[in-house]
């Protein structure tokens, strides 16, 4: 009999022991999942996001060539984080040169639409340049593409000749935003990216050039409201 009382209080210290286990477990994955909680809080949080993922370096020339263009100053920034990660000294395998990617002989054609005289290719790896001859070509394909900023990034990294093949062959009109018809995985992923990127400076920055812009020339307003 003693030996069946010592037997059930050696159960009853067992089922304690494993109660007080199964508490501390259900304790540390509450622990956990509030710790996940807050990080991705943190992570999410604007000041974070702009910080280390929608960084927004040259901010004053973009919204200046932006302006001058007529441009959304929110798709020349994801243009260029696609491009360069807003890296002005970066070259492509393909040559294309500097923050927005230009390849040389599309710089010098833009340069001559512009009347920019004396264009030498190593112009493209100064900011100022680059922006500045970037803006003026996304505000020619906004135009020629009937301000459609599908076509217009399809244009941007895959050619104008090629959207307007691909126009006719897949019998697109200027109404087209079905991004995942797209034929080039390449470009449909960019055009999925940029855009996708694009509002997400919009959402994050909209509010600060308001203030910005309220003390800059009125043609930087066109898209800051």
């Amino acid at each position: 009999m003693g030996k069946s009382i010592a037997d059930g209080g050696l159960r009853l210290g067992r089922r304690r022991k494993k109660k007080n286990n199964s508490r501390k477990i259900w304790f540390v994955l509450i622990l956990l999942c509030a710790v996940s909680l807050l990080g991705w809080k943190i992570w999410t949080s604007d000041e974070v996001q702009m910080r280390f993922v929608y960084m927004w370096p040259y901010q004053g020339e973009i919204l200046e060539y932006s302006g001058k263009n007529k441009i959304d100053p929110f798709l020349v920034a994801a243009v260029i984080k696609n491009e360069s990660n807003f890296d002005r000294k970066a070259v492509s395998k393909a040559g294309a040169i500097g923050l927005m990617q230009i390849m040389p002989d599309t710089g010098e054609w833009i340069a001559e639409q512009m009347g920019i005289k004396n264009f030498d290719p190593q112009d493209l790896y100064r900011t100022d340049a680059n922006i500045r001859l970037g803006c003026w070509y996304l505000g020619e394909l906004e135009y020629e593409f009937q301000r459609n900023w599908v076509l217009m990034m399809i244009a941007y990294n895959a050619g104008r000749g090629n959207t307007k093949a691909w126009m006719q062959e897949n019998n697109w009109d200027y109404d087209f935003n079905k991004i995942e018809d797209i034929p080039y995985s390449d470009t449909r992923e960019y055009v999925k990216k940029v855009l996708y990127d694009r509002d997400e400076y919009y959402k994050l920055y909209k509010n600060r050039l308001k203030k910005y812009c309220r003390h800059r020339n009125s043609m930087l307003l066109y898209h800051c409201c």
